[in-house]
């Protein structure tokens, strides 16, 4: 009996139901693979080059050029899982459905196991039934194929080994061996998806400044800064000019800022305790270290700029940052200033805590930083040394789409809305919580009124709940100081806001729903602490508390079996034909053109994984190589593309006719059939004209 009692019922149910409903889905037709399931086409460029990779290829796409374009840790997993290709290629896809399966189970069973652990039981199981069971979550997390549930994984996996970590330093020492595991959790997140380093690193601060206050003010200054300086060029230009032209210089003026000013800030001591000094003195040092980074940073970026080192940049800009900077940073002591305990108020020069402390920050600052860092530099020089660039190529030519203004593919961030990461589309950084806003926006229309006034509704109801959230979070602010802390709510914050800023304020071109993960997270932390602090009166009366457990049990319930109904429906059993073509545009493919032909396609994932004996080279640049990219670049695409054995395209001529392309192909190309909106062209050797 005792052994039966201590079983996790229901982390046992939860990764049954959900290894269930997909094991059923791994079992489905063959045809409804590609079709309903790992639909995505970039999922297939990790699927194509794992293949090549098992059989001895190399790191290739298409068997020709090698590629790094791809997150290395899901890349890893793959690996093994796509050997089993080479007898059949629906096969790794029914394994690798089941392996995300188990991750899926993994991540909700932690985020169980976090939140049990610092808030409600009731609350615990809604917040792991939500990530369970959401269909916004299974669809853009788990069902493309991409690496997201390992990234997602590795991200709650440092929370709750950070959670674990601030539950013991204040108790016990902390050990070289524990920043290296902590700075080994970060590493993992990095891997799972390059793009949360920003998370990593601001880990490392976490970590290394506990105890002080320069650990819960300099994760999010570093966000302010960066986002008052490119929204300060935004306000004295336009997002086409921005995106096309200032983009750059802006990053450049970002960094020298954020040197210059957390020195100035640390030194005029706004680092110190938020009650150590009165409000009014606060502001003032805050107004001297701003107005002395200013004038600095403002100097050292025109010396650049005379070295011939920086680019243009509107110099009016440098007096709006420090503005904006202002208003933001004191803004951030105010609130440090409400929330912190003055009983912990000890006044402390931050020389005489520099002088006391910087051997400890720099011990430990070297063990995490020196893990973390070095593992990302082995990963850019063995890339540097094998794919000739530092970095996927992949981000690199979403960048340089970025500038352009009239690409073919997915624009930068075109407006604040989406320069802030609340936009609809690929900028909507607040799924899936934004859906429900979306919803309930609908009834401010009798207040708002007009089609064109949709955004109105939306922010109107998005700032209202803002508010709420932040009214509720001050009313219980012991409460919410200790739930924030512990589940690591100030790294995740301005980590996954350094994200945002990383795409939109970098002319980044296509970027897609699922690059959001950590917002995803955090926002899932947030709504489990704001409906705790609603229900905690309740929490506090033993039956009200089973009552809450009942129905988020039945919530679990009835959020697993609409799952289970959508599964069920997309991926069927014995209802497709298994003679029927994995995708008919492969079939025709297949039928016009010859066996061992080389064929480019500007996407051409799933196409280049799924056919047979020809072999599929990628145009755009995303699972290509370096060297192709530069080609495309210099407009020498075609030569390039053609002295590497490429005879046939499919593709849409017009969209070969706009940047990127910018009608470079259209000389050398002769069509021969359609299909579908595209067109099968032969590459001749000689351009016509």
């Amino acid at each position: 009996m005792n052994f039966i009692k201590r079983i996790p019922w229901f982390e046992v149910s939860l990764f049954l139901i959900i290894l269930g409903i997909h094991l059923y889905a791994s079992l489905a037709d063959a045809y409804a693979f590609p079709n309903n399931w790992f639909k995505r086409d970039d999922a297939y460029y990790y699927f194509k080059v794992a293949q090549n990779i098992s059989e001895g290829n190399g790191s290739t796409f298409d068997g020709i050029n090698l590629t790094n374009g791809y997150h290395p840790l899901w890349m890893v997993i793959c690996i093994p899982i796509f050997a089993l290709a080479r007898f059949d290629v629906i096969l790794p896809l029914r394994v690798l459905l089941v392996v995300i399966a188990v991750i899926h189970a993994g991540t909700a069973i932690l985020i169980y196991r976090l939140i049990k652990e610092h808030l409600s039981h009731a609350i615990a199981i809604l917040a792991a039934s939500f990530w369970a069971f959401n269909p916004y979550i299974h669809v853009t997390v788990y069902e493309m194929g991409l690496e997201t549930p390992i990234a997602v994984l590795a991200v709650i996996l440092l929370i709750y080994k950070l959670s674990q970590f601030e539950q013991r330093w204040r108790g016990q020492e902390v050990t070289k061996k524990q920043l290296a595991l902590l700075a080994l959790f970060a590493a993992l997140a990095m891997f799972g998806r390059l793009d949360l380093v920003f998370l990593a690193v601001i880990v490392g601060v976490w970590i290394v400044f506990r105890g002080t206050p320069i650990r819960y003010l300099l994760p999010l200054d570093i966000l302010i800064i960066f986002a008052s300086i490119t929204s300060s060029v935004l306000l004295r230009t336009d997002f086409n000019a921005y995106n096309s032209t200032y983009a750059t210089s802006a990053l450049e003026a970002m960094l020298i800022a954020l040197v210059v000013k957390l020195i100035a800030l640390y030194f005029f001591g706004a680092y110190e305790h938020p009650r150590a000094n009165p409000i009014w003195k606060t502001i003032r040092q805050l107004f001297l270290a701003l107005a002395v980074s200013t004038v600095v940073v403002t100097g050292v970026y025109l010396l650049v700029v005379q070295l011939g080192l920086g680019r243009n940049f509107p110099r009016s800009a440098f007096v709006l940052d420090f503005v904006i900077s202002l208003i933001l940073f004191s803004a951030s002591r105010l609130t440090a200033y409400w929330f912190a305990d003055p009983k912990r108020a000890q006044p402390e020069s931050p020389l005489a805590q520099f002088k006391s402390k910087w051997k400890i920050w720099l011990t430990e600052g070297v063990v995490f930083y020196g893990v973390l860092g070095g593992l990302l530099a082995a990963y850019m020089l063995f890339n540097k040394l094998m794919f000739g660039t530092s970095s996927p190529v992949s981000g690199q030519i979403k960048r340089w789409w970025g500038s352009m203004a009239n690409s073919a593919y997915e624009r930068p961030a075109s407006r604040w809305a989406s320069f802030f990461g609340v936009d609809d589309g690929a900028f909507e950084t607040w799924q899936p919580f934004s859906e429900f806003f979306w919803k309930l926006s609908e009834y401010l229309r009798p207040l708002i009124p007009g089609a064109d006034k949709a955004d109105d509704r939306y922010f109107a109801v998005l700032f209202a709940f803002v508010i709420a959230g932040l009214i509720l979070i001050f009313v219980n602010k012991q409460r919410s100081v200790k739930t924030i802390t512990m589940l690591g709510g100030i790294p995740l914050l301005a980590g996954s806001g350094i994200h945002i800023l990383s795409y939109t304020a970098t002319s980044y071109g296509g970027a897609k729903e699922w690059y959001w993960i950590s917002q995803m997270i955090l926002l899932t932390l947030i709504a489990s602490l704001l409906l705790d602090l609603i229900l905690r009166p309740l929490e506090k009366l033993k039956p009200a508390r089973y009552m809450l457990i009942v129905a988020a049990l039945f919530y679990t319930v009835i959020s697993a079996n609409r799952l289970w109904i959508m599964v069920e429906y997309i991926m069927p059993h014995g209802y497709f034909p298994p003679d029927r073509p994995l995708m008919e545009v492969i079939a025709y493919i297949e039928e016009n053109t010859l066996p061992g032909e080389v064929i480019g396609m500007t996407g051409g994932g799933n196409v280049g994984y799924l056919i047979k004996d020809r072999t599929i080279v990628n145009m755009d640049g995303l699972i290509n190589s370096y060297e192709y990219f530069h080609a495309l670049q210099d407009g020498e695409a075609p030569v390039y593309l053609r002295e590497h054995g490429m005879t046939v395209i499919f593709a849409n001529p017009r969209l070969l006719a706009i940047p990127p392309y910018f009608g470079q192909f259209a000389p050398y190309l002769e069509r021969y059939s359609s299909y579908g909106g595209k067109d099968l062209l032969y590459l001749l050797e000689e351009p016509k004209y």
